[in-house]
């Protein structure tokens, strides 16, 4: 008895898991470029959210500096960032910067251009006990089929001692051509 190959079955199957739409763009690695709200900020200058646009000039630093966000008290509240880009995008990766006792965001979001709509794209708990150095916390991902135009990152500041500075986000994916 002949036996046919199972490559077409299993093709079969496996396609038929999830949908994969591909964006044919350009890529792109952009840093936000403007504050568009935060919960606190522990002044206008200085440790201010606009520490956070551009790319990053704390890191690889570690410590209580003045070049990155921080909130406006340690420890008090949850706090966030909404951050807007110039170019609309989609989404491969995220890395913040996190310069001073990092290990407190945990959850992201993105904004759909077309609709206004937040969509969560990360959600962990936090992550307590990290080394006393500064780190680059990286969302890596399917990239997604949509673009963004905002990202909204969520802190536990509660949840890791101290104050917890943001130096810079990056943010990689396509552009359109």
């Amino acid at each position: 008895m002949k036996l046919k190959p199972l490559f077409p079955i299993i093709l079969l199957l496996a396609g038929g898991c999830y949908e994969v739409a591909v964006f044919n763009g350009i890529p792109i690695r952009q840093y936000p470029s403007k504050v568009i709200a935060f919960s606190s900020q522990y002044s206008t200058g200085s440790w201010s959210a606009n520490r956070v646009l551009g790319k990053e000039n704390v890191y690889p630093d570690y410590g209580d500096i003045s070049n990155a966000w921080a909130s406006s008290a340690a420890d008090a509240t949850r706090e966030f960032l909404v951050l807007g880009l110039d170019t609309p995008q989609t989404v491969k990766s995220i890395e913040v910067f996190e310069t001073y006792n990092p290990g407190a965001i945990d959850t992201v979001y993105v904004r759909l251009v077309d609709t206004g709509e937040w969509k969560k794209v990360y959600a962990k708990p936090f992550e307590e006990g990290l080394p006393e150095q500064a780190r680059i916390f990286a969302i890596y991902m399917l990239e997604t089929s949509y673009l963004i135009d905002a990202i909204r990152i969520a802190i536990n500041s509660p949840a890791v001692a101290g104050w917890n500075e943001i130096d810079a986000v990056a943010i990689t994916g396509e552009r359109k051509e």
